[in-house]
């Protein structure tokens, strides 16, 4: 056999006339693994050991292959067909496809925004018109499913000033308003956005090679990126705007809910230490994780569902992040120490009480067959550190 696709064809001997089944480990494990989380059909680790997972990933995928038989065993005639349907997959998403990803996200109309209505001139709207921040609620809800189709990605504070900052692109085309960027001074020049895709990086972490990475191990990634030298950290867009630090951003919006000790929920994980009910979509929780007054994270409010009693009952909320991992792949731009960012998306389910009954992770740019999501409503509406704190903010 010949294989196309760069794993399979490393790990695989071309006259492999065997089997791989339940209970084999290994390198063609992985490189089977990886071809069904491409396609669609392992939602797990590529860990190199064939477990029920593997064996069920391996079914459905010979189910929808014509004249192969479900047996859950990768025999020659599966590998084959595995090889043909990874090899002529191309898995770059849209934006990156265009060959200008910052042009395809910001052409609102085609990827099928609606025109932004106001009320009001140009003369006399600002951010803290109710208007604005109605439209920017309706707008984040919208945009941020643009935003995982392209598995745009970026640490917490670039996912916040990404939403605001293409809104204000498309509140200028849609009507005029020119509203100011709200983290930069007065006399400050509005930065460039720095794009960076998996085929041109522009010196963002792409790589992991053998270096140990920081706060999660990653050892599926490694397995894979030993077989697809070429896999690449970034898996869609990479959006950094230089210059700015979380805290900057806390410091410069407006705050709706400031912390106050009776939020304090003492290791009850069920209790959030915002007020649930107050929030709207196009709020942003910052999280002092020391209690030292400066803020290190940052969660967007996407969604909110409420009862018919007008309780909030379900949150959906939008965040990035970064894992500390050095990257001797290519050269880490000097202002962008936040390395290998990533976005998830937290659906958080709440009782009429407002407590917590469950949260988990519904989108993730990292594929989840390589890397295990992070957030949950423990990390996203509650600080368990001691001397956290949480405020509640918009921008303004």
């Amino acid at each position: 056999m010949s294989f196309k696709d760069t794993a399979l064809a490393k790990a695989i001997p071309s006259n492999f006339a065997s089997f791989i089944r339940r209970g084999a480990r290994g390198n063609q494990v992985v490189a089977v693994q990886y071809a069904l989380g491409r396609l669609g059909y392992l939602d797990d680790l590529c860990d190199g050991s064939f477990g029920p997972i593997t064996e069920r990933a391996v079914r459905a995928f010979q189910s929808d292959i014509s004249g192969i038989a479900e047996t859950g065993v990768i025999n020659v005639d599966t590998l084959k067909a595995l090889d043909n349907a990874v090899s002529r997959e191309d898995f770059r998403v849209p934006a990156v496809k265009s060959g200008d990803p910052m042009a395809y996200l910001s052409d609102f109309r085609a990827r099928g925004l609606p025109v932004v209505y106001v009320e009001g001139s140009e003369e006399n709207l600002t951010w803290d018109h109710a208007v604005i921040q109605a439209a920017y609620g309706r707008f984040v809800a919208d945009y941020w499913e643009v935003m995982k189709a392209n598995r745009v990605e970026g640490d917490c504070k670039n996912i916040a000033l990404f939403l605001m900052d293409q809104f204000r692109k498309q509140l200028k085309q849609d009507t005029l308003v020119d509203l100011p960027h709200p983290a930069l001074g007065v006399n400050e020049d509005e930065k460039t956005w720095i794009v960076a895709t998996a085929d041109k990086t522009t010196g963002l972490f792409s790589h992991l090679d053998k270096l140990r990475v920081g706060r999660y191990d990653y050892p599926a990634m490694k397995k894979v990126q030993n077989l697809d030298k070429n896999h690449s950290m970034i898996y869609g867009v990479n959006v950094h705007y230089p210059e700015i630090s979380t805290d900057r951003v806390a410091k410069s919006t407006r705050r709706i809910f400031d912390w106050e000790p009776a939020y304090e929920n003492y290791g009850d994980t069920s209790k959030p230490e915002v007020p649930v009910n107050q929030l709207a979509p196009g709020d942003m929780i910052f999280i002092d994780h020391t209690g030292n007054g400066s803020y290190d994270h940052t969660v967007n409010v996407i969604k909110v569902t409420r009862d018919s009693n007008n309780r909030v009952r379900q949150l959906t909320l939008g965040m990035g992040s970064y894992d500390d991992m050095r990257d001797n792949s290519s050269a880490t731009i000097v202002t962008y120490n936040a390395l290998n960012p990533y976005s998830e998306e937290v659906i958080v389910d709440l009782d009429s009480n407002g407590l917590i009954t469950g949260s988990r992770v519904s989108y993730s740019s990292e594929p989840t067959y390589l890397v295990k999501t992070r957030y949950r409503a423990v990390t996203s509406l509650m600080e368990r550190k001691p001397g956290g704190k949480l405020m509640v903010c918009r921008w303004s």
